[in-house]
């Protein structure tokens, strides 16, 4: 019973975490209107598409150079500590 409950809070948190940076990245908006004649409320979301999709454009970009640089950062470190390695089990001339 305590798994469900920590699950289903995890997912309303998850969805509140989407829909807050969604409204502010601009990828939702909402309107309303009122009809005063039928006492009515009208209540209007409009999704940018465009918008998520550059913006997922752009982070899948980004994600990409983040880990192509942090790859060549560990290339350089693996062959400097290999490099290291070779020096000191070389013999060491007398």
């Amino acid at each position: 019973m305590r798994r469900s409950h920590f699950g289903t809070i995890v997912s309303v948190l998850l969805i509140c975490l989407v829909v807050a940076v969604g409204y502010s990245r601009g990828w939702f908006h909402l309107a309303s209107s009122e009809d005063n004649t039928r006492d009515e409320v009208h209540v209007n979301l409009t999704v940018d598409r465009g918008k998520f999709r550059s913006d997922a454009e752009k982070a899948v970009d980004k994600t990409k150079q983040e880990a192509s640089q942090l790859s060549d950062s560990i290339k350089r470190e693996t062959s400097d500590l290999k490099h290291r390695a070779h020096d000191k089990s070389a013999p060491s001339p007398q």
